[in-house]
């Protein structure tokens, strides 16, 4: 089993890299399935089933 620290690790950089994507010229179809990634990547959680808003806070990227 992965250690915390690795996970959060994992969660960094597919943030990192899915970031780095949302740079380049991609469909409006390809950026809504990016900006899914990055909030569950930046929440630690799958929060495909949250409310709209409801998963606000102080995350830094």
């Amino acid at each position: 089993m992965l250690s915390t620290e690795k996970i959060t690790r994992a969660f960094t950089a597919i943030l990192e890299e899915a970031e780095k994507l949302g740079e380049t010229q991609i469909s409006d179809e390809i950026k809504d399935g990016l900006a899914l990634i990055i909030s569950i990547a930046k929440h630690q959680n799958d929060i495909r089933g949250a409310a709209k808003g409801s998963c606000k806070g102080s995350h830094s990227a």
